[in-house]
């Protein structure tokens, strides 16, 4: 591929990484950090259906993005649909990831206490259960005033490292995401975190630094979505 040229899967790439790689969490041995994570799934419990606009922003060295605009659909427990305008293909399962799905992958390494913008968090450190599984670890801040993860930063392939952060908005009682934002890096994770352990070596992946950032705006909850808008994304359906 030519420097700068845009494909759909060089776009895919980059927001599947910020948005699949935020929102894997995982359950382990450590009982309170169980609870944690099941705490921020449980957190969708009186959201039966939703709608809601994406709009995404990615600055990638070497890459000349366009931004982008859709619009996704959720269902419980995990049927999603989105509708994008243009070439882009939005990863379905980073956005609003079925937690249940991800319990297997991932053990608890350790729970810790920190703040975030002066806020009290509990620090939940998971590292991958198989050499083959990508991130290979997650340490992730989650507010347990509302259940909502703040900061989440990640090591893959080599040295390359995810911090997201999340804004969020209350909608019907609900706190949902308002904004993403992905920060991607080649450089070793700020040395006040605890330590992360390093993924197996690779060949030179040539990595980009770069942002992602998704707007979540106009949430519409429990309209009664059927479950035809979904066929098309459901197994064998393709």
């Amino acid at each position: 591929m030519k420097p700068g040229r845009i494909t759909r899967t060089s776009v895919t790439r980059a927001i599947a990484l910020s948005a699949a790689a935020a929102f894997a969490l995982a359950r382990g041995g450590d009982q309170e950090g169980d609870s944690i994570l099941r705490s921020v799934d449980a957190r969708l419990a009186p959201v039966h259906d939703y709608t809601v606009t994406l709009d995404v922003v990615a600055d990638i060295e070497r890459m000349n993005v366009p931004p982008m605009h859709a619009t996704m659909y959720f269902k419980q427990p995990d049927k999603i649909h989105i509708d994008a305008e243009g070439f882009a293909m939005l990863p379905r399962e980073g956005l609003q990831p079925s937690f249940g799905k991800l319990l297997s992958r991932f053990t608890v390494a350790g729970v810790g206490k920190d703040t975030v913008d002066g806020v009290p968090v509990k620090k939940v450190l998971l590292q991958a259960k198989s050499d083959r599984t990508f991130p290979r670890s997650l340490l992730i801040d989650v507010n347990t005033g509302r259940w909502t993860p703040e900061r989440i930063v990640t090591t893959g392939r080599g040295d390359r490292v995810a911090t997201i952060t999340f804004a969020y908005v209350q909608v019907e009682g609900v706190w949902l995401a308002s904004e993403m934002k992905a920060d991607f890096s080649i450089a070793a994770p700020d040395s006040a975190e605890p330590e992360l352990p390093a993924a197996p070596m690779r060949p030179p992946q040539n990595p980009r630094k770069g942002t992602v950032t998704v707007t979540f705006t106009n949430y519409r909850l429990n309209t009664g979505l059927g479950d035809d808008i979904f066929s098309k994304d459901q197994p064998g359906s393709r």
